[in-house]
């Protein structure tokens, strides 16, 4: 006796079926519950495989538009796919659905920042707050936004609020860590990065801005040891690197900034940056064609680099390459206009061409961007003395004279030269 397949349900049906839906990720020959399909889809996103999880949420969106969960989750999806704009119509999508989730509010203010569209996310962070108040990384989210848009009283005040939320939020004490750093307010900086990195001990972005405390507070052993530390968790930041190697060719030994730098090349990590850093290290130690060479491979990557085409402008000047200094001395104040130091420095080559009224012209330029700078202010007595001009010239001397006094006192204080 033949035995029928049971109806609806043929071999050929079902292998056809499962290969259409094979290539969709679905198992199965009629598909899937939603539940079962929602977490399938979630554990592909989690392994890094987010266009197959969409394929999935959007054949179940379109045979379930009203399910709130697979709207959500499909927007989380191509959220972390970075197909943001598919994102923000999903995201959309279930809060037509259920306009009171704070999730897909949350959700969509995430998309927005993430297309650069802060002024609409605000309001949607703003909704979740008033439904959930003690919602963690809300105020933070904000907070950031206030930083990005330089509303940093407003940033900080978030920040602050974040912390009444979740008091062991490492990467918020950071935040306000960084901000006290660059405000100048060491000690407040100081005791918010030592409870993060206490909090949280792998977070190399807190054991980062840590070390730069200690390098002003003059603890340079603590703050050599904090940076490096921090660069063995995050190689790829390249902005570490630079600074570590700064601060051992100033604290250290120069001739491991060298190996520092060296080493993130070796790495893959050709940043500009650590092109412009090893010229200027190879420019110290009198290595002049190295530094050339360091500082035209950075402008390769980065043609717009104005403190490549300065440091290789100093780099030409020091070899008497007067005519190659100057150019790239002017693109570097192009790209720079409010570089004080480009402007000193065609203002010297100036002067020793003759060029004394364009030269004043650019040393009062570059006392206006900076005025604490001593040495613009003698090079334009220098030259106001050539002109005859001696009671101005008289004027610029002291106010030369006291600004050394005044470096000499606070010096390794961040004092500014053209050095």
């Amino acid at each position: 006796m033949v035995r029928r397949p049971a109806a609806g349900s043929s071999p050929v049906s079902c292998l056809v079926c499962g290969a259409l839906l094979a290539l969709l990720g679905v198992v199965g020959c009629g598909g899937s519950s939603p539940a079962a399909t929602i977490e399938k889809a979630r554990r592909l996103r989690e392994s890094g495989r987010p266009v197959e999880a969409a394929a999935l949420l959007a054949d179940l969106v379109q045979r379930s538009p009203g399910e709130f969960k697979a709207r959500y989750e499909l927007a989380l999806t191509w959220h972390a796919a970075r197909k943001e704009e598919n994102a923000l119509a999903e995201a959309a999508g279930a809060i037509e659905i259920n306009p009171a989730s704070p999730d897909a509010r949350l959700l969509r203010a995430d998309v927005l920042v993430a297309l650069g569209r802060d002024d609409e996310a605000l309001p949607e962070l703003r909704q979740v707050v008033a439904t959930d108040p003690s919602r963690p990384g809300v105020h933070r989210r904000i907070g950031q936004i206030h930083s990005r848009a330089g509303r940093l009283d407003q940033m900080l005040n978030q920040l602050e609020k974040e912390l009444t939320v979740n008091p062991r939020d490492a990467d918020t004490l950071t935040d306000i860590g960084i901000h006290f750093y660059q405000t100048g307010r060491l000690d407040e900086a100081s005791e918010r990065l030592e409870r993060a990195v206490s909090l949280q001990p792998k977070l190399a972005r807190a054991r980062q801005y840590l070390g730069e405390v200690r390098l002003r507070q003059k603890r340079y052993g603590e703050g050599l040891e904090l940076q490096k530390s921090a660069l063995a968790d995050d190689p790829g930041n390249a902005q570490l690197v630079v600074n570590h190697a700064t601060a051992l060719d100033s604290y250290g030994d120069p001739r491991d900034a060298e190996t520092v730098l060296k080493a993130a090349l070796d790495r893959g990590l050709h940043d500009p940056r650590i092109y412009v850093q090893l010229g200027k290290h190879d420019r110290e130690w009198l290595r002049f064609d190295d530094a050339v060479a360091m500082l035209k491979r950075a402008l390769e990557i980065a043609p717009a680099n104005a403190e490549a085409h300065f440091y290789l402008a100093r780099t030409y000047d020091t070899q008497g390459r007067d005519d190659e200094a100057l150019r790239e001395f002017e693109e570097a104040g192009r790209l720079a206009p409010f570089d004080p130091y480009a402007h000193y420095y065609v203002g010297m080559i100036l002067a020793s061409r003759g060029k004394t009224e364009e030269a004043i012209a650019r040393f009062r330029r570059s006392i206006q961007l900076r005025a604490d700078n001593p040495k613009p202010h003698y090079a334009l007595a220098r030259a106001l003395q050539k002109i005859g001009r001696k009671e101005e010239a008289e004027r610029e001397l002291a106010v030369h004279a006291e600004l050394l006094k005044k470096q000499h006192e606070t010096r390794h204080e961040g004092v500014a030269t053209a050095d």
